[in-house]
């Protein structure tokens, strides 16, 4: 099944309804999955979902009323409640309240996140990319999502439908990539939902605010931010609920797996233990890309990503069949973003079987 693209414009309402509508299909897909997924595991029955996410409505609102309209209209447009979508925005923390609790074997996605700086890259180019390892399930519940919005920052986002933040780009110049991490202090708690968090941050136009709201709302659980600008800059942001760990490149290169690399980090890394290949691909991208240092290209980022040392393990991760279906993953799409030009290259599926393709936002 083709990635669809989607345009929503408009007021935040608008923006959500036309979401919505146009993916309406695919929102009810990725909810039957997260709720089938959880009452898998834990037995959590639907009603207790849709209750337990309600702790997290007063966090949103506080950040931006403007993110609650936008909800409103994607569940209005896909006829769906708006509890619903609520949950399926939460879905990363309510993972911390059911499946981590019980199912401690499981980790909640894979993903290699990496970016190239302006003095690594030959066309003096910002790169920012990663390789999104999550549930082939819901390969058929993904869009690409370009929100043209009244008075903040167009938008360009691989999410899954009805989710209204996910990694990406934005016309001001800021990408995001993400990766799973988890140390023991994550355990079920209120707190701003992190993919309304990206989003938050996709809306920022300048550094500061940027910054703000990153370091203003840690938590309420961990996850690994990979921020680039198209002006040369990079950082890593590890996230827990008590801190973030900021990490900064190495001679124009930075890359992320799923563990802590933060040198003052002090709690106990929890995940890397479930996803053990981390210590290997996220170094391995590292040494791949300085070995051509002040020659990377586009072409080169995306050779690394297809990567099989590992394998099935691997920066290009595929199904590993001894596993239970709920707890295999691969590589959904494989993103690099030219901040510089402003144009994200993507796959649908892995990058060693897939071409890329291309996407651009007009600056601002």
């Amino acid at each position: 099944m083709d990635l669809p693209i989607i345009t929503a414009k408009g007021t935040p309402y608008e923006v959500g309804f036309q979401h919505g509508e146009q993916t309406s299909s695919r929102i009810r897909t990725n909810i039957s999955y997260y709720l089938n997924l959880w009452y898998h595991y834990c037995g959590v029955e639907k009603n207790r979902v849709l209750e337990d996410a309600q702790v997290f409505l007063p966090f949103i609102e506080k950040m931006d009323i403007d993110l609650i309209q936008e909800l409103k209209g994607v569940a209005e447009g896909a006829k769906m409640r708006f509890e619903e979508i609520l949950a399926l925005n939460a879905r990363w923390e309510l993972n911390y309240a059911y499946l981590f609790p019980d199912a401690m074997d499981t980790a909640a996605e894979g993903c290699t996140t990496l970016a190239v700086t302006p003095d690594a890259s030959i066309d003096n180019h910002m790169y920012i990319g990663q390789n999104w390892d999550y549930k082939p399930a819901l390969k058929t519940g993904c869009i690409l999502l370009h929100i043209l919005q009244d008075n903040k920052p167009d938008i360009i986002m691989h999410t899954e439908a009805g989710i209204i933040g996910h990694k990406g780009f934005n016309s001001a110049g800021f990408g995001i990539c993400m990766n799973y991490i988890r140390c023991d202090q994550d355990v079920f708690r209120p707190g701003l939902p992190v993919w309304l968090k990206v989003r938050s941050l996709l809306n920022s136009e300048n550094l500061s605010n940027f910054l703000g709201i990153l370091m203003e709302n840690e938590g309420p659980n961990s996850a690994n931010m990979l921020i680039a600008h198209r002006d040369g800059e990079a950082i890593d942001a590890e996230c827990t609920p008590e801190d973030v760990y900021f990490l900064y490149a190495t001679e124009g290169i930075i890359t992320h797996g799923n563990h802590f690399m933060s040198p003052r980090f002090r709690a106990k890394d929890s995940g890397k233990s479930l996803l053990p290949d981390t210590v290997i691909r996220s170094e391995r991208a590292h040494r791949l890309l300085y070995e051509k240092r002040t020659e990377i290209r586009l072409e080169t980022i995306q050779s690394v990503l297809t990567d099989h040392f590992g394998y099935p393990n691997s920066i290009c991760r595929h199904r590993d069949p001894g596993l239970n279906p709920h707890a295999q993953w691969e590589t959904l799409t494989s993103l690099v973003i030219d901040l510089t030009e402003g144009r994200m290259h993507y796959t649908e599926g892995t990058p060693c079987s897939q071409p890329y393709k291309t996407l651009s936002i007009k600056p601002r």
